[in-house]
């Protein structure tokens, strides 16, 4: 049996950083259109909880290394989301969340899951889209 510290420590973490409501939809693929081009497919979408954060020193060299550019965040929550993973034409998930509370709620894709903890917590890196009618 092991501890879950998380549990302990989540009262403390949400006084200081309140969780954020957030829909996620997961990818489900992709359509084939006449013309050849893909289109991405998603499940219903499901309401989560979100602790947003920046990026940390550490976390800007993992995304500059991996080449992610963009307006980023990375997004603790519970379960696991797919980052893109292109030969597998899996991932590219998406969250729908404000940046800063009280703003307009954007769409941000997974761009990688970067840590997944036995608790069911994850770390994410998610970049905003600046046209969601492109998915």
């Amino acid at each position: 049996m092991s501890l879950n510290l998380h549990a302990l420590v989540r009262p403390i973490i949400t006084t200081i950083n309140a969780d954020t409501p957030a829909t996620l939809q997961r990818s489900a693929g992709y359509d084939t259109r006449p013309d050849g081009s893909r289109r991405p497919k998603y499940l219903a979408a499901q309401n989560v909880l979100i602790q947003v954060q920046p990026l940390n020193s550490g976390d800007i060299k993992h995304a500059e290394f991996l080449n992610i550019q963009g307006e980023l965040r990375v997004v603790f929550g519970y379960g696991s989301t797919e980052g893109i993973v292109r030969a597998s034409h899996k991932g590219g998930d998406l969250l729908t969340f404000p940046p800063y509370p009280g703003e307009p709620i954007l769409t941000w894709m997974t761009s990688q899951t970067i840590e997944v903890w036995a608790s069911g917590w994850s770390k994410i890196f998610v970049a905003l889209q600046t046209d969601r009618t492109a998915f």
